[in-house]
């Protein structure tokens, strides 16, 4: 579907004269990618609204995608799935917050914290297999997705203290998404080789 419209609107565009046919498919991608952003926001606002849940998606998306983006991990073949793979992991978030009781709060984030630490600090990052990363930035990306989760778990120790537990919860839900995510394309990668 988002392949499709991308299509469209290029060949509407090259048939302008707008775009140079020669890079149909660079712009056929780069819409593709703007549409599957577009339509991954607005799915994320109505669960935002249908869950009452606006702190936790934004708080989800702010924390998850810096750390997602140096990290890495598991990417959709297209992007209507990679469209419903979002739609669902938020979905879980803003479930998982409404029935996790306050009191279990801390050791659910301990658990987390410490796998999620050893997975980024030992996987990460982990290359998709169509942008293979060169060495320099893998180094780089290993540094940054490093301190980014430092940085994230220090702010939801601080949330925690300071009695925002769901926050912390979010911040920690966050980081199991990309755990699994990690592990997933890492399972991928194994599989095709």
């Amino acid at each position: 579907m988002i392949e499709c419209l991308s299509r469209k609107i290029v060949n509407w565009q090259i048939k302008k004269k707008y775009l140079p046919e020669k890079d149909e498919k660079l712009y056929t991608y780069a819409y593709g990618l703007l549409i599957g952003q577009v339509i991954n926001l607005i799915i994320a606002c109505l669960l935002a609204i249908i869950f009452n849940a606006y702190m936790t998606v934004f708080v989800f998306l702010v924390s998850y995608i810096p750390l997602r983006i140096y990290a890495g991990g598991y990417h959709a073949r297209t992007y209507t799935v990679c469209t419903l793979d979002s739609a669902i992991l938020i979905f879980i978030v803003c479930l998982v917050t409404k029935v996790i009781p306050n009191n279990i709060i801390i050791e659910l984030n301990l658990i987390i914290g410490l796998v999620s630490g050893i997975l980024v600090f030992t996987l990460a990052p982990v290359e998709d297999s169509n942008k293979p990363l060169e060495y320099m930035e893998k180094d780089c990306y290993r540094r940054r997705s490093r301190v980014i989760w430092v940085i994230e778990t220090v702010i939801w120790i601080v949330c925690y203290c300071l009695r925002l537990e769901v926050v912390s919860l979010v911040i920690s839900l966050g980081h199991l998404a990309l755990d699994v995510m990690l592990c997933l394309e890492n399972v991928y990668i194994k599989k095709k080789k």
